[in-house]
């Protein structure tokens, strides 16, 4: 069981610059990224380039380093056009960036947002996910959805993921291993954890929650549809707004 939640938090970080130090930055990253800007007018919006600010400890040329190396990526994987009819559940990564890109493309401009990622382990094996989709995973998730994560809870993991954990945290930015939390069940301190993070009744049981109702598919799926048609109405403008040069 794999869930992206997006959730809001606190605006002010220390060390963060000032609305109008934030402002320039913006404006000097859209500089450095030059065509780019008219290229990908959907994805380099303020709040994407806000983000990968973020991610780079507020770095104008590291942002526009990382943002250079997305759109490269962004121009062979087109994650813009993945849709829910599209994602087969075998195909664990298209489903992780299709999820990472819709939440990130409905983002409000003006509020910071982040995303907790609840993985249930229970019953793990490493025929499930190999090592090269976990890596994988993890280089599209730090590398072109940056400071997206804020806390990844990994749930009831088996013995057996001991080993490969401790190969896979390799591979992982040290900002990305503090944010890894291990919770399990029916373990007070991992209760204690989750219950300051959510409200444990609309939580699922097998995060230590208390709702019981299991996720509706196709109610889900239809959700996911709508989603789909806001995003391609809302690029669909993007382009047009371009062409007629209206803002």
């Amino acid at each position: 069981m794999n869930f992206l939640l997006k959730t809001r938090r606190e605006s002010n970080h220390q060390g963060s610059p000032s609305s109008e130090e934030l402002e320039e930055k913006i404006v000097q990253v859209r500089e450095l990224l030059g065509s780019l800007t008219a290229e990908m007018p959907a994805f380099l919006s303020d709040a994407t380039i806000r983000r990968f600010l973020r991610s780079r400890n507020w770095s104008t040329e590291q942002a526009t380093k990382l943002l250079k190396e997305t759109v490269r990526w962004r121009r062979q994987y087109r994650p813009e056009s993945i849709c829910w009819a599209k994602v087969s559940g075998k195909e664990q990564i298209k489903y992780f960036v299709y999820l990472l890109e819709s939440l990130s493309m409905n983002s409000a401009d003006e509020q910071e947002e982040h995303v907790t990622w609840l993985l249930d382990l229970r019953g793990w094996a490493i025929s499930s996910t190999p090592l090269s989709t976990s890596r994988e995973s993890m280089h599209i998730v730090q590398n072109y959805y940056p400071g997206m994560i804020a806390v990844a809870i990994l749930s009831n993991t088996p013995r057996i993921f001991e080993s490969f954990w401790k190969i896979l945290k390799h591979f992982l930015e040290a900002k990305m291993n503090e944010k890894v939390k291990f919770v399990y069940t029916n373990n007070p301190e991992s209760h204690k954890i989750v219950s300051e993070m959510f409200d444990m009744d609309r939580l699922e049981t097998a995060f230590g929650g208390r709702n019981s109702i299991t996720i509706d598919i196709d109610s889900y799926a239809e959700r996911m549809r709508r989603s789909d048609l806001a995003r391609g109405a809302q690029s669909m403008q993007m382009d047009i707004n371009l062409v007629t040069g209206h803002h």
